[in-house]
């Protein structure tokens, strides 16, 4: 029975396996704690109500509150905050709707990159190779300039046919 060595047979040093406390570390980098104290959330009669209970604990996810599509509230965000802990909420269920609740924000950012990604892959069938469709964006983006040339030149009263 042999041991584990980042040494390969040829002699070299191989690359350590990484660590996953530090892939954690790595991922969490710039993202702050959440302020819990100023937590709210919208009941379910729609009023914005606080989300801490007398202990200082959340009894609801924090999430962003809108009104006439204008952000009231930013609450708790993925990218943003670090995670929050079990024993930050007042009961088990805050912290399962909590994780529901993260796992939707990650599934919406998931399939916003699928759709991007089928874009890309349906223009790359669309124009064939890498060349080609760089080329057939550039013929894309003078026709919108040549569009607005000839409005501009429309309004000063030139006519564009005879040219």
């Amino acid at each position: 029975m042999g041991t584990k060595s980042n040494v390969n047979k040829v002699g070299q040093v191989a690359a350590p396996e990484p660590n996953k406390a530090d892939a954690k570390k790595e991922k969490e980098k710039g993202r702050v704690a959440f302020n819990i104290k100023d937590a709210m959330y919208r009941d379910k009669e729609g009023n914005v109500v606080t989300a801490v209970n007398g202990d200082g604990l959340l009894v609801a996810v924090p999430q962003p509150i809108k009104e006439d599509d204008k952000v009231v509230y930013a609450g708790y965000s993925v990218r943003k905050h670090l995670p929050l802990k079990k024993s930050e909420f007042a009961a088990l269920t805050g912290h399962i709707r909590y994780q529901a609740y993260v796992s939707r924000v990650k599934a919406a950012i998931l399939v916003k990159n699928a759709i991007e990604k089928e874009k890309k892959a349906d223009r790359i069938d669309q124009f064939g190779n890498e060349e080609t469709r760089k080329k057939a964006a550039k013929v894309a983006r003078m026709r919108e300039q040549i569009a607005i040339l000839e409005g501009d030149l429309t309004k000063e009263g030139v006519d564009i046919t005879k040219l």
